[in-house]
């Protein structure tokens, strides 16, 4: 699997870099948010309460008040997705179309949030939809929302905060059609630029990539291993988003292709050796003189006997 191109690499760390120059007390050392029972023990239904108690539990890990008003509204799917492209019988699924949507809006007081009755039937689009709606409240909450792309930025800034498992898995979905599975979509980003975000979270907060790992499917597994050997390959680069952000926003900065496992290890910074002080040089003796004279004189003779 390739990797973005070198636009989308730059707009990827740009993005991250904004907001952890800008928010990165608040955000502060995010853990990985694995989809299994430790960070999701409530029992699940696919029900209005148990939605609502899911969202609860995924914005508590988020740097976001917990009196934040939220309005959770469920919606019906525009009439195209509705229709989809499935011949519509139960051995195809529903049919519908599964594509990210934009479903945060700001009140007067708090947020509504909008989740799809569609993306209820799979849990993987569902938690998908609701991590990129964390991120929406994060960037609004912070003020950084961008009216041009502020789908591609929640789901940065949702992978900044720990939610980047959740959103890869969501960017590669296979679902029954008539003609055999079908890959889509449930992000504005691709696979391969949630895997190069994921990567670099991994890197900047010291979380092992096994630790991610175990929860891709193929398709994710193959972006992230390959977003990974760039990351790897950059660590100049990963440094600086971690330690002084502000130095990546404007988005000039020096980008190296991925190198092998060989030169990943060999690029290490060579220790500089000590330097040796010279030995200073003492006046010989008399005797010493002598001595060396002699020895000069044997090997003087041995080399004429020849």
């Amino acid at each position: 699997m390739e990797l973005p191109s070198e636009d989308t690499l730059r707009w990827i760390v740009r993005r991250y870099a904004e907001l952890r120059a800008a928010h990165g007390d608040v955000i502060g050392a995010p853990e990985l948010i694995e989809p299994n029972g430790r960070h999701f023990p409530d029992e699940f239904s696919r029900d209005a309460p148990s939605i609502v108690r899911l969202f609860k539990r995924m914005m508590s890990y988020a740097p976001l008040s917990d009196e934040l008003p939220i309005q959770l509204a469920f919606v019906e799917p525009e009439e195209e997705d509705a229709q989809g492209g499935g011949c519509g019988k139960t051995a195809c699924g529903t049919g519908a179309k599964i594509a990210a949507t934009d479903g945060v809006t700001d009140l007067d007081e708090g947020y509504r949030v909008e989740v799809k009755v569609t993306d209820v039937a799979n849990p993987v689009v569902l938690t998908t939809s609701l991590a990129r709606s964390v991120g929406a409240l994060v960037v609004a909450e912070g003020g950084e929302l961008d009216a041009h792309e502020p789908g591609p930025t929640s789901e940065i800034a949702a992978t900044a905060c720990g939610y980047g498992v959740l959103l890869l898995g969501g960017a590669a979905v296979y679902t029954k059609a008539c003609g055999g599975l079908r890959m889509h979509r449930a992000t504005h980003l691709a696979v391969e630029d949630l895997a190069v975000a994921l990567a670099l979270f991994l890197r900047v907060h010291g979380v092992k990539p096994s630790v991610a790992r175990a929860h891709l499917e193929t398709t994710q597994r193959e972006a992230f291993d390959e977003a990974l050997r760039w990351v790897d390959s950059n660590e100049a680069l990963v440094d600086t988003l971690r330690d002084h952000p502000s130095d990546l926003t404007d988005g000039l900065f020096a980008i190296a292709p991925v190198r092998g496992i060989f030169g990943r290890l060999f690029s290490r910074k060579k220790e500089t050796p000590p330097e040796v002080a010279p030995v200073s040089k003492r006046e010989r003796s008399d005797a010493e003189k002598r001595r060396l004279a002699e020895a000069r004189a044997l090997v003087d003779e041995a080399l004429g006997s020849d």
